[in-house]
């Protein structure tokens, strides 16, 4: 009797379980979700993409927001890790980004006083200063770009490496900084080694990417020249990170 009854349920069970698992996908693919986001001060598009469907990854929340933003450059500014047993899972599903580049308020310009002028003698010309070289810069900043303790560049952060290369094909650079730091969790000789190893993975990802430089120069310099306060996870967050600047001819 139970052996004919389960013969029976088999085959709707099968169906059921079936189409609860299809009903995680669409037909074009994964879903996610994505929002627009408010942020004061900012001319720039922001949004919100949420990937926590079956099948998704952070490489689908990568994905949405180059289609999202075409051919404006990804701006980072926040991921939201999952954690597991007390440790992140280093796989963020909900990420905030912004379409551009963050506007930068402007110092206002100071009035230059404008010499008297005579008749005799005549004003001697001051020399004109240098100009500085024209200067580039990538932060690489927070938990979504190295796994803990790690050198291995995550899928974020060599998306925002690939567009920096390209907007910088074709300048006749002259040399690429690579500055890695770290917050001040663990013993400083772990963390200048740490940090020298991030430093060193983006400069050999720019050279294999085809980023053409007449000097290449990488340093770890540990928990130095912390940006926050390292007494919350925040400002730790913020101290990991990688500062990549490019000087052009």
């Amino acid at each position: 009797m139970k052996v004919t009854l389960f013969k029976y349920l088999r085959a709707p069970l099968l169906g059921a379980f079936m189409t609860g698992l299809a009903a995680c996908t669409t037909q074009s693919g994964p879903t996610y979700t994505l929002h627009a986001v408010n942020a004061p001060n900012q001319q720039a598009r922001t949004y919100r993409v949420s990937c926590l469907g079956l099948f998704e990854s952070s490489n689908s929340c990568v994905r949405v927001a180059e289609e999202t933003c075409k051919t404006q450059p990804v701006t980072w500014l926040q991921a939201i890790d999952g954690v597991s047993d007390g440790t992140p899972k280093n796989a963020p599903r909900e990420m905030t980004f912004m379409c551009g580049k963050p506007v930068m308020q402007q110092p206002v310009p100071q009035a230059v006083p404008q010499p008297v002028p005579q008749a005799v003698p005549q004003p001697v010309p001051q020399p004109q200063a240098e100009r500085p070289a024209p200067q580039r810069q990538l932060l690489l900043q927070g938990n979504a770009n190295f796994a803990t303790d790690s050198a291995v560049l995550s899928p974020i952060a060599k998306s925002n490496l690939d567009h920096f290369m390209r907007v910088d094909q074709g300048l006749n650079l002259r040399r690429v900084t690579v500055m890695g730091y770290t917050d001040n969790t663990g013993s400083e000789a772990h963390n200048v080694k740490l940090s020298q190893a991030r430093a060193a993975a983006v400069v050999q990802y720019l050279r294999d990417g085809g980023l053409r430089a007449d000097q290449f120069v990488a340093q770890g310099l540990g928990s130095a020249d912390p940006v926050a306060s390292n007494a919350t996870p925040e400002g730790r967050m913020q101290n990991r990170r990688v500062d990549v600047r490019v000087f052009a001819e």
